[in-house]
């Protein structure tokens, strides 16, 4: 499990709480520290997030308490390495780290990747010496798919879970904001980039290029159709003419306004986006048609002065049955997914969520500000 559970965004089998406030639904809350984007990893019962300047945490999901948090900065490392500055805006703990139950691997924005067991024994941890190519610093999470741990760091690369080295790389895939998405099409496990790119999990081997990329989100992938949702959207699907090189069929494109951060989510045939102006836009996903769109209103912060609007930087989640769009000045809204916009409730908490949102069963974990809460009915 790692950011946005499998990737996509669905959690279908979850049954949250609609309803929540400080005083309400909080089943317990826990101070991390500061962390802008990062979003809490579920896995039998524990909850791993990062937190600055370059933590790796760990927390109980039934009561909140930390179990133990590994300090990933040049002074851990096993051998001495010029230290990189960062760039402000994304900081050096925004991708998510992922986990396979045994194992929690984390990658901070200074190129440090690094492996612990669930009890907290750090197996492994490396300084990847290449360079920040995106303007606002490092995003992108870490994936665990064929075996392999996939990282991109100024470009993509295959690492060895077990031990940190090198399996492949492929300099021809670059760094973006963006997570990749696994998918299997056509039986094979493939990656869908950010950039606009399918790549074979096994060999790093290009399958399909120049899809037309994302800027900032990630893509979709259902049904063998890779979906490319931003200002110029696009659906294309893929068939192998041989085993090295795939054919690609643009099935429609579509210009949608405004600016996309947070990352879309499809549900029975209709895709969900959001933009940064507060355009929010349901597609038909077959023919890429706008069902609808609209306007959406949050409030100016009161009392604070010099404050400025609300920002969608976390990805819509499908849980159960209803739709979460968060800001990172803590409201959440609770939709009903369909083909007309429908709100059910719109609840407040804490200091914003730059991260999305973690569910199991009947509860949500959410980062907000310098805390992790976990939401659920008594």
């Amino acid at each position: 499990m790692g950011w946005r559970g499998d990737g996509s965004g669905r959690h279908p089998l979850a049954t949250p709480p609609l309803e929540w406030s400080e005083t309400k639904n909080i089943r317990w809350k826990t101070k991390i520290g500061p962390n802008k984007y990062s979003s809490p990893v579920v896995v039998d019962g524990k909850i791993f997030v990062t937190a600055d300047p370059a933590r790796l945490v760990c927390v109980n999901a039934a009561d909140g308490k930390i179990l133990w948090q590994k300090s990933n900065d040049f002074a851990d490392l096993p051998h001495a390495v010029t230290e990189r500055p960062l760039l402000a805006d994304a900081g050096n703990t925004t991708p998510t780290p992922v986990s396979d139950g045994q194992f929690v691997y984390a990658v901070f924005g200074t190129g440090i990747v690094a492996c612990y067991d669930v009890k907290g024994e750090r197996q492994w941890i490396r300084h990847i010496n290449l360079k920040t190519t995106t303007e606002y610093g490092r995003a992108t999470s870490p994936v665990l798919a064929g075996g392999k741990l996939l990282v991109t760091l100024s470009y993509l690369l295959a690492l060895d879970p077990k031990t940190g080295n090198d399996v492949w790389k492929n300099p021809s895939v670059p760094e973006s904001y963006g997570t990749p998405v696994v998918a299997q099409i056509g039986g094979v496990e493939v990656l869908a980039m950010p950039s606009g790119q399918l790549v074979r999990v096994s060999d790093g081997r290009l399958l399909a290029t120049d899809l037309g990329g994302l800027k900032f989100a990630s893509p979709l992938v259902q049904d063998g159709t890779l979906y490319l949702i931003q200002t110029g959207s696009s659906a294309q699907q893929f068939s192998a003419t041989n085993p090295d090189k795939w054919t690609v069929k643009q099935l429609w494109d579509q210009e949608l306004e405004g600016t996309f951060y947070a990352s879309a989510v499809y549900d029975r045939g209709l895709i969900y986006a959001v933009a940064n102006e507060y355009k929010f836009h349901i597609l038909d996903a077959q023919t890429g048609k706008l069902v609808a769109s609209l306007d959406l209103e949050f409030p100016m912060p009161a009392g604070r002065l010099g404050a400025v609007g609300a920002n969608l930087y976390a990805s819509l989640a499908l849980a159960g049955n209803h739709l979460f769009l968060c800001t990172d000045l803590g409201d959440t809204l609770v939709l009903a997914p369909g083909r007309q916009f429908k709100e059910l409730k719109r609840n407040h908490l804490g200091e914003g969520h730059g991260g999305s949102p973690a569910f199991v069963s009947k509860f949500i974990y959410l980062r907000s500000g310098q805390y992790l809460y976990c939401i659920g009915e008594p």
